[in-house]
């Protein structure tokens, strides 16, 4: 018995810690500004032995089918510009955002955003901006920017260690949906996750 109370003792703190580090990833300096104080998600990937051209024709089926024609998309989401010499891609995007969706309910919002992809051989940037959000499910349809909504100074505690519960949840899933869509567009291209691998040792070893 006092070896499943001990064994309590240590699952409880573990479990609480692994609740924290999970919402690390949201927490002060997850949402970066530009130079003009807007909300802009940047991200460079490399892939090696690709050529600007494959790599561009890749992201370019990647943002049509997955982005622009993806599941939650909406009429205005669109292919804005392309240069395939230049390897640049620019779609504008409408979709909805589901904070939670079952059979009964739906609690969603329209999100807009740019993404812009830059290829040349052996990589590519990508970048999300022009962030907003509308509720339309209301009287009066409410529209919000990143800028006052989500973040570190608008979503976060004083001491920003917390997450405010309604921007807290948009910048949450913000968060989610930036980083769905680029680790798409890095599989597209054949750019492999990274994990971190953990080796338990025993006592019995």
């Amino acid at each position: 018995m006092k070896k499943i109370l001990s064994l309590l003792f240590v699952i409880i703190p573990v479990c609480g810690a692994a609740q924290q580090q999970d919402l690390s990833k949201y927490m002060a300096g997850a949402v970066t500004l530009n130079e003009a104080g807007y909300v802009t998600f940047k991200k460079h990937y490399d892939v090696k032995d690709m050529s600007k051209g494959e790599i561009y024709h890749l992201l370019k089926q990647y943002a049509v089918s997955q982005i622009v024609e993806g599941e939650n998309s909406l009429p205005q989401s669109r292919i804005q510009d392309v240069d395939s010499l230049g390897g640049l891609i620019v779609a504008s995007i409408e979709e909805y955002l589901y904070f939670k969706r079952t059979a009964w309910t739906n609690h969603r919002v329209r999100f807009y955003y740019q993404l812009i992809f830059n290829a040349a051989d052996g990589g590519f940037d990508v970048e999300m901006r022009n962030l907003r959000y509308i509720y339309d499910d209301m009287t009066e349809p409410q529209t919000y920017r990143a800028e006052e909504w989500i973040t570190d100074e608008a979503a976060l505690n004083k001491t920003k260690t917390k997450l405010l519960k309604t921007p807290g949840k948009f910048r949450r899933f913000t968060i989610d949906r930036k980083n769905e869509i680029f680790r798409g567009a890095a599989a597209a291209v054949g750019v492999q996750p990274k994990f971190t691998i953990v080796k338990i040792v025993s006592d019995e070893d």
